[in-house]
């Protein structure tokens, strides 16, 4: 009987250890994604600016997904380079 609650003592402690160092979501680097998501909206508003013009549905599409990658950067507590993505057809007023 000793035997089987060490086991079973052994056996959990095993089990706890594992979901502990498993379990635990990894959090990714959110500055260098958010980074990365402005740096693609500001390639794709380039892109259709260059392709449809400036004032174009495409490129007020474009800002408007820049915006939400602003939001979900706030949401997610990190800065961005606000003299970079902050500014002439990349922000709205």
């Amino acid at each position: 009987m000793k035997k089987l609650w060490t086991r079973m003592a052994l056996t959990t402690a095993l089990a706890g250890g594992l979901l502990l160092a498993v379990g635990v979501p990894v959090r990714a680097d959110t500055r260098a994604d958010c980074q990365r998501r402005l740096e693609a909206d500001r390639a794709r508003i380039d892109n259709d600016a260059h392709r449809h013009g400036e004032h174009s549905r495409q490129v007020d599409r474009d800002v408007d997904r820049m915006d939400a990658d602003r939001n979900w950067c706030r949401e997610h507590k990190s800065d961005w380079d606000h003299d970079k993505f902050d500014i002439g057809i990349y922000f709205r007023k």
